[in-house]
């Protein structure tokens, strides 16, 4: 009767492992993009490269989270950042500083990048690149 009782709790101990790995392992899809366009700081604008790492959370990380994903983004030798909280809007992700206010988008149909930061406000189109 104990022992029965002790495979059970294994087995769902087993279970609750198993699928838990599951969720932390496909929980997100990474993607990685190349935008070049240009950079506008108080009143000058200049060409740009920005790397961006996009990860969109699936479906079931909204029963825990509030946030469609997450992006980060690189300007090589210059500037990095992080964007926490990502709303999905149709072909749209809106994107939020950490104070949860708007301070772009990034357009999954155009590739289009538009985004305030505080070394200024970056508008490029992005290519799908590979990881390295």
């Amino acid at each position: 009767m104990i022992i029965k009782a002790l495979k059970i709790i294994a087995s769902f101990l087993v279970a609750l492992v198993l699928l838990f790995l599951f969720v932390v392992k496909f929980s997100t899809v990474e993607s990685r993009y190349e935008c070049k366009g240009t950079i506008a700081f108080n009143g000058s604008t200049r060409p740009a490269v920005v790397y961006i790492k996009l990860n969109e959370y699936r479906w079931w990380v909204g029963i825990w989270g509030d946030s469609d994903g997450d992006l980060r983004l690189e300007v090589p030798n210059e500037f990095e950042d992080v964007f926490l909280h990502l709303k999905e809007n149709g072909d749209q992700l809106q994107i939020f500083d950490h104070d949860k206010r708007l301070v772009g988008s990034y357009s999954r149909l155009s590739g289009t990048l538009a985004l305030k930061t505080r070394m200024g406000f970056i508008d490029g189109t992005c290519v799908r690149v590979e990881k390295r």
